[in-house]
């Protein structure tokens, strides 16, 4: 048999690798051209040596634009000093590219097209004596119009919380002295030295104090509140969440002045007290209540009823209004934020109201919650307090006003007046919602 010698099989890529190796500079061109940015390559003496696809389209070169070629470099610094937007730009982009003095490593370049490049510039070689230096170009417009965004975004919020705090200011100074005046005559009136007073006349007026009390705490925090600052240290005492409820239901319909929906109350007779700040949770439930009847129609339900169970309190408001979005079954509690419904259907509100409320429920160590009715329309809202509370006192004195702390007098007393429960419409067939 004649013996013959076959030809070794040529491995891939081998006929570029030969190429490689003939010419060195080969590789470099190569490694350019498979690049995804724009990219250079440049001698020590500042003549293009290289330029890949990608450069020629960002800079859009023209055709017979060859950086490479003798009296191309520049050419093409001429041609990309006519592509900046401004003048100046361009004059010192042409003192930086002729001049002696050490080139920016990375600039950003705004062209008359509208479009930002930035430049960087790396050193090829050694770091002393470099060869040469690889210019990269990046068409950073797209960030450009985003920062830009970003920091009108930035301007207006600023501009806002200056119209807030300002608005904070001119409310306290404008409510300082009604307010004032109102708590001096309550008090002048309670007094017993003031004359004899029925004991409805009595309950309405201390409605009337304790009210203008609240509404003074709150207008004095509204300059910290405005300014993002947390507000005042809260003042724990000694409440009673059946007696709170029935009380903000029972001033919620003597307020409605005969119209709403259906007001329903489901409270124990009795429970476990807390030790939490009354003023704060009476401000935060008589919100929720408030939101309910807002957002139901007239002929609607609103439901307020209040369990103990084996950890602490929870207090439920359902009703049968426009309910929330689920989208927006969180963002309602972030400050200034309004559900889409609620805006769309000319509700007045200014997205403060619950923000306040779950504030409330977190220094309590509690959550404010809310979801859709599962038996229809409308929103639920869950409001839930431990026990004992982060304002545990393991020798708490005598009972106190949930509001102010001190005291023992109950708020509501069933046996007179109207009652909120087991509900009330509009009236004298137990008192008005709205």
């Amino acid at each position: 048999m004649a013996g013959s010698s076959a030809e070794p099989a040529e491995e891939p890529g081998s006929e570029l690798g030969a190429g490689l190796d003939d010419d060195p500079g080969a590789l470099a061109r190569a490694v350019l051209d498979a690049l995804p940015q724009a990219a250079a390559l440049v001698g020590a003496d500042r003549r293009f040596h290289h330029v890949n696809r990608r450069f020629r389209e960002v800079l859009r070169l023209p055709d017979d634009l060859d950086p490479t070629a003798p009296g191309g470099t520049g050419r093409l610094l001429a041609h990309v000093a006519a592509l900046l937007a401004r003048p100046g730009d361009r004059d010192r982009f042409l003192a930086e590219a002729h001049g002696r003095r050490p080139v920016t490593r990375t600039a950003d370049h705004h062209l008359e097209d509208g479009r930002v490049l930035r430049r960087r510039r790396s050193p090829v070689g050694g770091p002393d004596r470099p060869a040469g230096h690889l210019l990269l170009v990046e068409d950073v417009t797209r960030r450009h119009e985003e920062r830009e965004n970003l920091d009108r975004r930035l301007r207006e919020l600023t501009a806002l919380a200056d119209e807030r705090a300002a608005f904070a200011g001119r409310a306290l100074h404008e409510l300082r002295t009604p307010l004032a005046t109102v708590l001096s005559f309550a008090e002048l009136l309670l007094d017993p030295a003031g004359g004899p007073l029925g004991q409805e006349q009595t309950r309405y007026l201390e409605a009337v104090l304790r009210n203008a009390r609240r509404m003074s705490s709150i207008a004095a925090n509204l300059p910290r509140s405005a300014a993002g600052a947390p507000v005042a240290e809260p003042r724990p005492g000694r409440v009673l969440v059946p007696e709170l409820v029935e009380r903000v239901a029972l001033e919620a319909l003597q307020r409605g002045g005969g119209a709403g929906p259906y007001l329903s109350v489901d409270v124990p007779a009795d429970g476990p007290p807390l030790r939490a700040d009354g003023w704060l949770l009476t401000g935060a439930l008589e919100e929720l209540v408030a939101n309910a009847l807002r957002f139901t129609p007239a002929d609607g339900r609103v439901e307020l009823g209040a369990r103990y169970e084996d950890d602490g309190w929870t207090v439920r408001v359902k009703d049968t209004g426009i309910g929330v979005p689920l989208e927006y079954q969180e963002e309602v509690f972030t400050p200034y934020v309004r559900a889409p419904n609620a805006r769309r259907g000319g509700f007045p509100g200014t997205g403060l109201g619950l923000a306040g409320a779950r504030e409330a429920a977190r220094l309590h160590g509690g959550t404010l919650t809310v979801r859709d009715r599962r038996d229809g329309p409308g929103a639920a809202f869950t409001l839930r307090l431990p026990l004992p509370g982060p304002y545990a006192n393991p020798n708490p004195g005598p009972g106190t006003d949930p509001d102010t702390g001190t005291g023992t007098q109950p708020e509501v007393d069933p046996g007179t007046g109207p009652s909120p429960g087991p509900g009330g419409r509009a009236g004298g067939d137990g008192g008005a919602a709205g």
